[in-house]
């Protein structure tokens, strides 16, 4: 009876392996993020930026069906804000399409920060989802395009203001390298 055990689980992890491949991915675009001020009363404002955002992730895809992915983003804001980065993981569903075309969905979850000027952050975990599609220009390179919307809870109480921000929403492009 053991050695059944031992023989389908050797056998399950070589499937399982066969079509496994770990990924490096490096991705550019536009993220818009929308944040709220409040105080006592209530909300007193809203404000959106819109600002170039870069991506570096590490992932891994389990045969061509699905993949998880950890990504550091880091915004570039501007103004009186100094940046905002975030770790983000996700699992992708994955659809393909033929050999060259693949769609992604999936949730995600992490953890953003956003710096000020002053010195105050703003911070907490982030959930959503992404959606996008991959072409496949060679076995070991794929370009990536998608979108990620992040639902944010970090907040900060500043001069009896509370700022809290919103969302993130990211349009990316970039490329993929397997391995």
């Amino acid at each position: 009876m053991m050695k059944k055990i031992v023989l389908a689980v050797l056998l399950a992890s070589g499937l399982m392996a066969a079509g496994a491949q770990d990924y490096i991915g490096v991705s550019a675009g536009q993220a818009t993020l929308d944040f709220r001020v409040k105080n006592d009363t209530g909300t007193i404002g809203k404000a959106d930026f819109k600002e170039t955002a870069y991506n570096f992730t590490l992932g891994h895809y389990y045969g061509e069906q699905g993949r998880v992915s950890a990504t550091y983003t880091y915004i570039d804001i501007g103004d009186d804000m100094k940046h905002s980065d975030a770790i983000t993981f996700s699992y992708d569903f994955i659809l393909p399409l033929g050999k060259m075309f693949a769609l992604y969905a999936g949730p995600t979850v992490g953890y953003t920060r956003l710096e000020f000027d002053n010195g105050a952050d703003v911070d907490g975990i982030h959930y959503g989802a992404q959606a996008g599609a991959i072409v496949r220009i060679v076995p070991k390179f794929e370009i990536e395009a998608g979108y990620r919307y992040l639902v944010e809870t970090g907040s900060q109480t500043l001069a009896a203001r509370r700022v809290e921000l919103d969302n993130i929403g990211l349009w990316y492009i970039g490329a993929n390298f397997r391995f």
